[in-house]
């Protein structure tokens, strides 16, 4: 039964992961064959609304079985009510003639059937605390290791912003820097560029002055020289 168990669970459990809903359309359990009606039980007319039907939806057939695979009086009960589910009678009298096919074949008694109903909803609650310990556990793997996952994804998230703004202030940074190293070569090729100018307008103009100065002790030494011819040549000869 640990086998049924489980796999009943799994099922239970894999159906709520795949967001699967079971169909809620009532079902009867399939009855067994009818057992043959004990005597001097009189027959009264069916109440189709006091018929035992067992849990409708298709995990409530599934639960059900699973608490009722163990035998007992309450087991034999439901069996024996099943088997005379086709004779028209009214729950009651239903009830009373699966009692009394019990107490003549297997000696069962009010109490023993009561105390085994107890004995199945013990099962019940075992049941119910099996589900609850394997659901948490696929709780933790089916959702907190997402929920870990997207905690994860958050973080880096939040690191790569980080790291995106890290690098837009350095780059921001380095283009200030590399503004200003441009500013401070502008300006200075302009003060060269003023400098040159000035220093080839000075250079022109010493060119200019030396040049007229060489024109005038030119203009000078060749004016010298006609004297001296003129006058000394005339003196040397006489």
């Amino acid at each position: 039964m640990s086998d049924n168990k489980t796999s009943l669970t799994a099922r239970l459990l894999h159906s709520a992961r795949d967001l699967v809903w079971q169909d809620e359309t009532p079902v009867r359990m399939s009855r067994p064959e009818a057992m043959p009606m004990p005597e001097n039980v009189p027959a009264t007319p069916v109440n189709p609304e006091s018929t035992q039907e067992i849990p409708e939806t298709g995990m409530g057939r599934d639960l059900f079985q699973l608490v009722m695979e163990r035998p007992t009086a309450y087991s034999a009960l439901t069996e024996a009510i099943d088997a005379l589910a086709e004779l028209p009678m009214d729950e009651a009298t239903r009830y009373r003639s699966a009692f009394a096919v019990l107490k003549k074949t297997q000696q069962r008694t009010v109490e023993q059937i009561v105390q085994a109903i107890t004995t199945h909803l013990d099962v019940l609650a075992a049941e119910q605390s099996r589900f609850a310990n394997q659901s948490r556990a696929a709780e933790d793997d089916e959702i907190n290791a997402r929920l870990e996952e997207v905690k994860a994804l958050h973080n880096a998230i939040t690191l790569g912003r980080q790291q995106m703004d890290s690098l837009r202030s350095e780059t921001e940074q380095r283009i200030r820097k590399i503004q200003e190293d441009l500013e401070h070569k502008r300006a200075r090729a302009t003060e060269l560029e003023l400098a040159a100018d000035m220093r080839k307008k000075a250079i022109e103009k010493t060119i200019q002055d030396f040049s007229s100065a060489a024109n005038s002790v030119k203009a000078r030494l060749d004016a010298d020289q006609e004297r001296v011819k003129r006058h000394l040549t005339v003196t040397a000869t006489a």
